[in-house]
């Protein structure tokens, strides 16, 4: 065989493994996740309809924000990373699938957890707090 005939080949196989391992880094990455009906991810939006209605009482307010950054860093950024874009499993919180979700649906999940998908809950931590990660995370819009 012609060094001309394996080109091809050569030039197919090649393509095909980058192919394979550009699906593979973008899995990693960004996992497909089930959601409901508002593109919400299964887990934040199996909050009871009482903490999906849940207002935020720091909205919009530049000191929660700032406290609830601080507060990211602290217990969050360790998981979710210090751009909140995830780490190794982690969901990313920038993602439509969280950012879709209620400020009362974040605050259950921040309160509960989902062990199953390795989120911990911060129940201990006072309530004032989460709603300032919470303000935080809806500032990553």
């Amino acid at each position: 065989m012609t060094s001309a005939r394996w080109i091809p080949a050569t030039l197919l196989i090649a393509s095909l493994a980058f192919a394979a391992a550009g699906r593979a880094r973008l899995g990693a990455r960004e996992k497909v996740r089930p959601t409901d009906s508002r593109g919400v991810l299964l887990a934040i939006a199996e909050a009871p309809a009482k903490a999906r209605d849940a207002k935020n009482p720091y909205e919009g307010d530049p000191d929660a924000l700032l406290a609830g950054k601080k507060l990211y860093v602290q217990h969050c950024a360790t998981c979710h990373g210090k751009t909140a874009r995830g780490i190794r499993d982690a969901v990313n919180l920038r993602a439509s699938e969280v950012q879709n979700a209620t400020p009362g649906e974040l605050e259950w999940i921040l309160r509960n957890g989902n062990l199953f998908h390795g989120m911990p809950s911060w129940s201990d931590m006072p309530e004032q707090r989460r709603w300032q990660i919470v303000t935080y995370l809806k500032s990553l819009r």
